[in-house]
This record gives C-alpha cells, structure tokens and sequence, in this order.
C-alpha cells in the first residue's frame, strides 16, 4: 500500500525503528504531560512544533505564555515559512469575525443553532461544568433568546455578529405594554428590526413568516412577562459575555463583519495562525475566552471537510498549557478529529488541572479519564503529581510477574528459613519512576520521556525474550 505523504510524514523519530507519524497523531490527538522545568516545551513541545513547519502543515497555535508568541515567530523563521504566518491579537490589523465566517460557509438551517451552541459554550468557559436544572435553565433561556434575535438579524439581511446579536437583546421592551410607547418604537434597535421586517412581510414565504412570528412573539411578548429576577439573571448572564466583544480591541479583532484568514487556509494553503493572546497579560478571563472561541470556530471549520489523499495537507492545533483553554466542547473534537487529518498536539503539567478547572472533580473521575482515553498518544516526562503518575503507570498496564519471598524464623531452639514465589499482577512501569525521569538543565539539554501509543509495541523494546514487546518506550527529547 502507498504511503500518505501527508499522514506518513514523521513527526518525532523516537528510535532507528520506532517514529511517530502524523497519522498517529491524528487519532485524537497527542498529550505530553510533566512537571515544572520537565522539559515540556522546549524539547517535546519545539521538536514537534518545528516538525509540522519543515512539513506541509499549517495549523492554529494558541498561546498562554508571555514568552510563545516570539518563540513561535522565531520556529517560523528558521523554518523559512515566514509567508505562511498570520500573527492575531491585539496590534494587529487582522481580524476574524467567527458568526461573519459561520453566515459564509455553514448551511442555512443549522447556523441559528450553532450560533446558540456556540455562545452557550463559550459562557461556560472558565466554569466548572456541573449539569443542575437550574444551571439547565438559564442555558435552554440564553440560547432561546440568541435564536430569536438570530432569526431576525438573517431575515432583515442585517450584520451578525456578537454586537449586533446584543444590540437587539439589550433594547427588548422591559414589559409588553412598553411596546407600544413612541419612546421604546423610536429608540431600540429591536423595534427598528421588526419594523423593517414587517413592511417586507410580503417578500417572505409562509415557512420563514412563521420562523418570524415565533422569534418576535419570543422578543416581545413571552420574554419581558418572565419575572424580573430571572429575566434580571439571563440578561445578566449573556451580556456579561457580549460586554468583552463591545470595547476594543475584541470589537474590531471579532466583530467587524471580515475573515482576514479561515480554518480552510490552515488545511488548503498551509497557513499558520498565531493567537497571540497569552493569559497574563491580556486578562485570564477574556484571553480564554477569545482563544476558545477561536478553538471552537477553527474546529467546526476543519471537521466539514473529510480527509481524501490529496485532497488538502492537514493541520494541526497546538496548546502549551492546554488545560487553560478547555471546553466542554472539546471531547467532540477529539473524537472525530482524525477524518479530517487534524493533530492537536497539547502540553500540560498534569491531570488535576482538567479535572478540577473543567469536569468540577476532586479527582480524576469518570469525565477527565474520558476525555484522556480519546488521545492515543501520549508522552510521560518528569513529574511529582502522585496521581498522573498513577495514571501513567495504569495507562501503560501490567503484566504478570514471578515476584519472590524469603522467611526466618526460630521455635523450640531450631531455626528454620524458607523461600517461597508467587505470580502477581504488577505495573510495567511504577509509578515511581516518572519522579526519576531525567529534566534539562544548564548541563543537560535532554528530557526523558516515556512514550505510550494505544495498541503499540514498540520495535526497540522487542526482545528474544519478549518478542511481543512492550507498550511503552523510554526516549531522550533533545532542546
């Protein structure tokens, strides 16, 4: 069978006969975990990072470090693919409106529901995800009013966009009777919408009326009798969300009605995006936002698009500190990642941080571990979380072993010794000994890592002994 020269390029060589290719990597993904000073980025993290340039690949990196943003432009230099480059954040003059790029190439009759998804998604970012019927609510009443305000936007051919979806939102009527008030009809962009609309009543078939109808009889009638607290608290939750996207420079970098770059160009043209918004400096609330809502925008992008050989040349995404950036979204992703030839490459300290910023669990439970058993590849350096550690060793398995015993002992004045073994079920690799795994120093440019790929033995590790081989790889990672 002929190789893919897109999936069977190599991407990290991790012996004379074991590689990493891209094609692994797009089985959900790759994961590197490990410690401070572990050797995260800049030995895993830049041999990757300058692997997918010196190839075909384009790709969306976010960035939660100060330091990345000139880190990467350098990685771009070097690799001579400083044409390919688009630098996004604040002081630039790119900009990339996500509901102007969804009203461009998504279908028509799923872009209200995306959008209301999309939005709902991006207010639960930052919170701890625990499904509660009251949680429920205030989501099902946001995404409500969202698709009415949608509905009207599209059918009065007015922009979309996160302002103009707040602008419509903020000036409904306080109560019914308001409607009728010169002052209200005059002033609110709401009024002026369904005005428009009204007068071109004709124009529209009976289906779309009807889709009118239901989302001005929302807007107007059912919306303003709600009582005053909930109604106080929905407002309150979505224009706590919009507010970010009204000052600038968010309003202009995500509100200007123009795509200066698409996902398609990461895929088709071999762009790269650069998401220069690290955590610290511009906020951790509002850069997390931005950079997910770019994650999730990216990734509706790339998953309509089905991997043919020679159809396109993939892409990869790449996270340092991805736990930062998570959403509830991202399992999807993940999923179903491989048949559009997409890598996200994420780098990480350790486990807790998904569990408790995202899954709302003490421990890694149930939804943390499902997510994790998504990614096929996974790389293990140095670190002293006891319970990643754990998770490594039950990750990479166990097999049964000759485990050996010794005894003494003296009665009546004789003494008497034994020796005894028994098979046991014991750990490949204990837990232990990703706490000895080596880290860089100023003498030492290596990390050592231990490398797991689900449903691999890995040709180093064959044996006469152990012809089968075994599931893991001990590799040193140079800076």
């Amino acid at each position: 069978m002929a190789k893919d020269p897109i999936l069977d390029r190599v991407i990290l060589q991790l012996t004379e006969r074991d590689v990493l290719r891209f094609r692994d990597l797009t089985e959900g993904g790759c994961l590197t975990l490990g410690g401070l000073g572990a050797g995260k980025t800049t030995t895993v993290g830049r041999m990757a990072a300058m692997s997918f340039l010196q190839g075909p690949y384009g790709g969306l990196i976010l960035t939660v470090k100060s330091d990345e943003t000139e880190r990467w432009i350098q990685y771009v230099r070097t690799a001579g693919r400083e044409k390919d480059l688009f630098v996004f954040g604040p002081g630039s003059p790119l900009s990339f409106d996500p509901l102007a790029y969804m009203s461009a190439t998504g279908q028509s009759a799923g872009l209200t529901e995306s959008i209301a998804e999309l939005l709902n998604t991006l207010l639960a970012v930052g919170k701890v995800y625990q499904p509660s019927s009251g949680e429920r609510y205030f989501e099902d009443a946001v995404a409500e009013l969202v698709r009415a305000a949608v509905v009207l936007l599209v059918n009065a051919e007015e922009p979309l966009a996160i302002t103009s979806i707040y602008a419509v939102l903020s000036s409904l009527p306080r109560e019914p009777a308001e409607i009728e008030s010169p002052e209200w009809q005059n002033s609110s962009e709401c009024a002026r919408i369904i005005g428009k609309l009204r007068q071109r009543k004709d124009n529209f078939t009976p289906a779309r009326w009807s889709d009118l109808d239901v989302a001005i009889g929302h807007l107007l009638e059912k919306f303003p009798t709600l009582d005053p607290r909930t109604r106080s608290n929905v407002e309150s939750t979505l224009s706590g969300l919009c507010s970010k996207f009204l000052y600038e420079p968010f309003r202009s970098l995500f509100c200007s009605g123009r795509c200066d770059f698409t996902p398609e160009q990461t895929t088709h043209e071999h762009k790269l995006i650069l998401v220069s918004m690290p955590v610290l400096e511009f906020g951790r609330d509002t850069a997390r936002l931005c950079q997910v809502l770019m994650k999730l925008v990216f990734a509706r992008g790339w998953l309509r698009h089905q991997y043919q050989p020679g159809c396109c040349h993939g892409a990869f995404l790449y996270i340092d500190e991805a736990a930062f950036l998570m959403s509830r979204m991202d399992s999807y992703f993940h999923m179903v990642c491989r048949s559009s030839a997409i890598a996200p490459f994420l780098l990480m300290q350790n486990i807790l941080s998904i569990a408790a910023d995202e899954f709302g669990e003490q421990t890694p439970g149930s939804k943390t571990l499902g997510f994790l058993g998504l990614i096929a590849t996974k790389v293990f350096l140095a670190n002293n979380e006891t319970l990643t550690n754990e998770y490594a060793s039950n990750q990479i398995g166990r097999e049964f072993r000759f485990i050996d015993g010794w005894s003494a002992g003296e009665s009546d004045n004789r003494s008497h010794t034994g020796v005894s073994g028994s098979k046991q079920l014991t750990h490949l690799i204990e837990p232990i000994e990703f706490t000895r795994l080596l880290k860089p120093d100023g003498e030492n440019p290596l990390s050592e890592g231990v490398v797991y790929q689900s449903g691999r033995a890995f040709n180093a590790t064959k044996t006469r002994n152990r012809p089968q081989g075994l599931p893991f790889l001990r590799v040193h990672f140079s800076r």
